[in-house]
């Protein structure tokens, strides 16, 4: 569906948040004569005031906000709100930004880079577009990397590339798919949400499963299990191209960034730039200045006498194995723990068991199963169960050891931090402050 296609149509847009409002800046700006919108959304106390040029806005807010979805003409539906019953008896009724981004975009001439993963797609995506942008293309970064996809649709023409992150809830019900696909890593996550890890697997599919067999690519991780992505590729088998740590243009010592999920994620995003035609010359220089993104193995400085590194991005256990294989024996204190998403946390308590760590730190919910994964295992360790980040901050600085001058504390959650934070941008800015006063 075009965004123009709207013009003239009663359209509820399901949930208000940052997707949400750029949904209704777009509608007020291309869909001349929309004839009403209503805003539903849980949050009872959503603050109803009407921004736009719009006569006929509406909320319907509350326990209720699913009620009558069917009077609308087009329901817009955020990537946040699960996949209701109700909703699904929709229909062709229901869209998504996203699809109509993609559709509207596809229809001007644009060409779209599409990143999935469940780690390494923020910092790949970040990578394609410093290299394009580099490389002198009219480039545009968009999507699930917080940068709304229909706020950029004035950008859209002949010749514009968008580079697009792309979430699995973003992925799961769309009918167009990029143009280039790329799949970093395929790990079990947000199974609270997609219920069973084959749900999972089919919705990351989704942006591959649309694409023109002749004419579109898909790039893949070779590690990471990213292979079980690419197997739904519909695309000639010349045009599925995996890429390894071996293509990296160039090592992580001459870059900002550290680790080797980060010597895969600057491989990929070679590959995908070497075929758009950019010179390495020019894709190096693009990633020697790449400074890295916050909230991912983000150095804060060394302050107390330790350096502390805010992985808050980390939200399953593998991400949080990376980071430890990155600093090795240089952490001597790891934070960890969060909501709980049935991950399982087996591996990671072994690692952590048989490491030179001194101290772990662990929240709610998941500390509680990352504690009983280590305690299987003869370890040395200090657990400390905490309800706070300046209670962790403290017992890192009191545990610090006064003869180390190269020790780290570590946050790595291993977990997403919705349960006790709006989400990890939050979780890590309160690692700040609380480094910042602790005493």
């Amino acid at each position: 569906m075009l965004i123009d296609e709207l013009a003239g149509r009663s359209v509820c847009i399901l949930g208000y948040g940052r997707e949400g409002k750029a949904t209704v800046r777009a509608l007020e700006k291309y869909a001349d004569g929309c004839k009403a919108i209503t805003i539903a959304d849980r949050n009872a106390e959503l603050e109803m005031q009407n921004e736009f040029q719009i006569s006929n806005f509406k909320f319907q807010t509350g326990e209720d906000y699913l009620s009558n979805l069917d009077r609308f003409d087009v329901v817009i539906k955020s990537p946040g709100i699960p996949p209701h019953p109700y909703i699904i008896t929709l229909g062709s009724k229901v869209t998504s930004a996203t699809q109509i981004f993609l559709d509207t975009v596809h229809a001007k001439g644009s060409r779209v880079i599409g990143i999935t993963g469940t780690k390494g797609k923020s910092t790949t995506a970040s990578l394609i577009a410093a290299i394009v942008q580099k490389d002198g293309r009219d480039a545009h970064l968009v999507g699930n990397i917080g940068i709304p996809t229909l706020d950029h649709l004035q950008y859209a023409k002949k010749g514009t590339l968008f580079v697009m992150e792309m979430s699995s809830f973003q992925l799961m019900d769309l009918t167009t798919s990029p143009h280039i696909a790329v799949v970093t890593s395929f790990f079990p996550e947000h199974l609270d949400y997609h219920i069973k890890f084959e749900r999972y697997e089919r919705a990351k599919a989704q942006i591959l499963q649309q694409q023109n067999k002749e004419e579109d690519f898909v790039f893949y991780s070779a590690e990471n299990n990213a292979q079980a992505i690419a197997a739904y590729a519909v695309v000639k088998m010349d045009h599925r191209i995996p890429y390894s740590a071996e293509d990296a243009p160039v090592g992580t010592k001459d870059t900002h960034l550290k680790g080797h999920h980060n010597v895969l994620n600057m491989a990929g995003a070679w590959k995908v730039t070497e075929h758009l035609g950019v010179k390495k010359e020019v894709a190096v220089r693009a990633i020697t200045h790449f400074k890295g993104l916050p909230h991912r193995q983000q150095s804060l400085g060394v302050l107390h006498g330790i350096r502390w590194i805010d992985d808050a991005i980390s939200t399953i256990p593998q991400s949080a194995m990376a980071a430890l294989a990155t600093y090795g024996d240089a952490v001597e204190t790891i934070i960890l723990g969060g909501q709980d998403r049935g991950n399982d946390f087996t591996e990671l308590g072994k690692i952590l068991a048989e490491s030179q760590l001194r101290n772990v730190i662990l929240f709610p919910e998941t500390g509680t199963k990352i504690k009983e994964a280590i305690e299987k295992r003869v370890h040395t360790l200090d657990l400390h169960e905490v309800q706070s980040m300046n209670e962790a901050v403290k017992i890192a600085r009191k545990r610090h050891s006064k003869d180390r001058t190269d020790a780290i504390c570590l946050l790595s959650p291993a977990a997403p931090s919705y349960n006790m934070f709006k989400n990890y941008e939050e979780k890590g800015e309160a690692f700040a402050e609380a480094i910042k006063h602790a005493v």
